[in-house]
């Protein structure tokens, strides 16, 4: 046995193990961009952010925006995370936000940029959230200033692990007045029931995909059921009562436990 044993065992491990997975193209990009290898991490991704690749998009719009493998483009940065925040991309719509901050590829524009960094905070971008407690406790470039938000962004930041928002929370702290206490906690309430609905939105959507549909009682599949048990049971009582006429003995009754005895 184990001799026979050691023999399959042998044979099995002659068998070569399966050749790994071949490389996708945008982990070559990848590879290429940890590598510094900037132009050829360009030629890579280029198709795949045209094929409509969010992570390829912003990858692109990475290398536009500091230069890498080409000329510094912020135009071009912002065409492709513009593509990337049309499809709901978080950080995309963050940097969106950064290039019309600041005028990059796109005449300047601090109220666009606000709206995106909106979009981009409501999606759970700490960075996104962190930058509109700044600029709401700044209220420069047209924005307003609003202690209570700009508290409020810099709790979510906060709480999404931004460590830094904590700095400029503490300083709201010692500053917000009662009013604007209450406010910063209306919206913080609001946002956490936002968030836990959200949650158990795709925890049902989840949990649907592998729970089997449960039969209503009065259903046609369970009423056709209870009557074939009741007819089965019928007969059942019907072949022991035949069965007793013909053997002359009585069907046999259900037996009753007798009452405990009690004294008095």
């Amino acid at each position: 046995m184990i001799c026979l044993f050691l023999a399959v065992a042998g044979a099995q491990s002659a068998y070569p193990a399966p050749p790994p997975a071949a490389p996708t193209a945008l982990s070559l990009a990848v590879d290429a961009i940890a590598g510094k290898n900037y132009t050829a991490a360009l030629k890579l991704l280029t198709p795949i952010a045209e094929s409509g690749n969010v992570a390829a998009q912003i990858n692109l719009g990475n290398l536009y925006m500091k230069g890498l493998g080409t000329e510094q483009d912020y135009a071009q940065a912002l065409r492709w995370y513009q593509r990337a925040a049309d499809r709901e991309e978080r950080l995309a719509m963050s940097k969106v936000g950064v290039l019309h901050y600041y005028g990059l590829g796109v005449p300047r524009n601090p109220r666009e940029a606000v709206y995106w960094f909106e979009r981009a905070a409501e999606k759970g971008d700490p960075s996104a959230q962190a930058t509109l407690g700044t600029l709401y406790a700044q209220g420069e470039d047209g924005i307003k200033h609003d202690p209570a938000r700009a508290y409020y962004w810099y709790t979510r930041a906060r709480e999404g692990g931004d460590m830094e928002a904590e700095t400029g929370r503490k300083t709201l702290e010692e500053e917000l007045t009662p009013g604007q206490r209450d406010e910063a906690a209306r919206l913080l309430s609001e946002a956490h029931k936002r968030i836990a609905e959200q949650e158990e939105r795709e925890f049902e959507a989840a949990t649907a995909k592998i729970q089997v549909p449960a039969v209503a009682i009065d259903s046609p599949q369970v009423e056709g059921d209870a009557k074939k048990k009741s007819k089965a049971s019928r007969r059942r009582k019907k072949s022991k009562a035949d069965e007793a006429v013909k053997t002359g003995k009585p069907e046999a009754q259900p037996q009753i436990a007798p009452a405990p005895l009690t004294s008095g």
